[in-house]
């Protein structure tokens, strides 16, 4: 057989190892897989470890998460690095030193530190993982254990349910009463459904989707949202559909549809900026469970200190002495849970000001310009990935109404979810980089 008729074909999935560039021995390989499924499934497990054991699970679960993370890229230290790879590295770096401006002048600069220091160790977690994923079967097994993960998470939601309520049906009445029950309890079902639902969708990003998936999926969004008592699930999900769809339609071969696509997010844009300056102050209130009064005081604080904000977590110091006084939902969420301003935006301008609003933006600006890319066109290895982009703007959506995930508090298995994403788009285009690689090795066996 010449070596050209030995050449993989563009499915990374049947790849031989042997011919992935630098590609570690068998057995290194073997525990590389290992590795992949068991990042995803510490990050759903640390729930169940967290309602069993709920005081001191925050170091082990970054102890074994950045382990496992740096101990999987480097059985790849031979592989040449990608360009994605420089980039991703060099954009978390400048967003680390943007950060640490405002971390040394926050209030208590000690705290700010410790929180900047969790947010480089996922920074690490995210460059390490990358590389680890631009081996094909390693991101097969990793999706498959992100999938599972999530089914775990719904089956935990529904164990609880049952645990505290038995089979009641779960009315919105019946589940807000067993979402605080369940916080209480120790389980925070805001962060367990958005982990559940996003471990799923990121799973769809590197397992080939099929009719039994998709079924799948629909009983656990469900479950995220009927057991939860949130609304917000449903709502971010159809947001997410809509933007992806006007997207799409934008790049639509017919004009009728191009111009239907634009004029519908316009539509909705205006619809939008309508309906909030008319609904009322109680309306919006009552709408966004205590949201809307929890932001303005973020904004108030960032116009006190615009450019480095107050500092990592400051809105413990002051957040409910600024509150409405007749605002009992509200002060209740603040007092009661641990998101803060309940906007990871409007937070990093109250705590870092523009220059961490700089930061995010850089990151942001990668994410969604490497999810378009990543959909929207051809490439050899990887096909269209509407899974990338749709995963995306369900991330950066949900960001407005709740703190864990890219720009949270770096200690939440939600903000490693959220990094390791960004890992997994950017491991697209080193296979793709791989595979250009191989071609052209090919090409000089077939010249010599």
């Amino acid at each position: 057989m010449s070596q050209t008729s030995a050449l993989p074909g563009p499915d990374p999935a049947r790849w031989p190892a042997s011919r992935v560039p630098g590609a570690p021995k068998f057995s290194v390989l073997m525990v590389s897989g290992l590795l992949g499924a068991a990042i995803p499934l510490i990050l759903s497990l640390y729930w169940i470890a967290f309602w069993l054991a709920p005081e001191s699970l925050g170091a082990p679960l970054r102890i074994s998460v950045a382990g496992c993370s740096v101990l999987l890229g480097s059985f790849w230290y031979r592989a040449e690095l990608s360009h994605a790879e420089v980039l991703l590295f060099r954009v978390l770096t400048v967003a680390a030193v943007v950060w640490l401006i405002p971390t040394l002048l926050a209030n208590d600069p000690a705290h700010a530190l410790l929180g900047w220091i969790k947010l480089v160790i996922l920074f690490t977690v995210c460059c390490f993982t990358t590389r680890g994923l631009r081996h094909p079967p390693t991101a097969h097994v990793f999706g498959l254990a992100l999938l599972a993960g999530g089914m775990i998470l719904g089956a935990f939601i529904l164990f609880t349910y049952v645990r505290y309520l038995g089979f009641s049906v779960p009315t919105y009445k019946v589940a807000r009463e067993f979402k605080g029950i369940a916080q209480l309890g120790g389980v925070p079902l805001n962060s367990i459904a958005f982990a559940a639902v996003f471990s799923y969708v990121m799973g769809l990003c590197l397992v080939r989707a099929n009719g039994l998936l998709l079924v799948v999926g629909v009983p656990l969004l469900l479950i995220s949202s009927l057991f939860t008592g949130s609304r917000a699930p449903l709502v971010i999900l159809a947001a997410s559909v809509f933007v992806l769809l006007c997207m799409k339609g934008v790049r639509s071969q017919s004009v009728k549809v191009r111009l239907t696509s634009a004029f519908l997010a316009l539509a909705a844009v205006a619809a939008g900026i309508v309906i909030l300056s008319m609904v009322s102050d109680q309306a919006l209130n009552r709408a966004t469970e205590g949201r809307s009064h929890l932001w303005p005081v973020a904004i108030e604080k960032f116009l006190e200190r615009p450019l480095y904000g107050f500092g990592y977590e400051s809105w413990r110091e002051d957040l409910v002495s600024r509150l409405p006084g007749e605002a009992d939902l509200t002060f209740d969420l603040a007092k009661n849970l641990g998101g803060g301003y309940h906007n990871e935006y409007v937070s990093v301008l109250a705590e870092e000001g523009l220059m961490g609003a700089l930061a995010v933006g850089l990151i942001v600006w990668l994410l969604l310009r490497s999810s378009w890319l990543l959909t929207f066109r051809k490439w050899a290895t990887v096909p269209s990935q509407a899974w990338i982009l749709f995963a995306a703007i369900f991330l950066l959506l949900r960001a407005n109404f709740e703190v864990p995930g890219l720009f949270g508090y770096a200690q939440d298995p939600v903000d490693y979810l959220a990094y390791i994403f960004l890992a997994i788009v950017m491991s697209r285009f080193s296979i793709e980089e791989d595979y250009a690689r191989l071609l052209t090795r090919t090409d000089s066996w077939s010249a010599s």
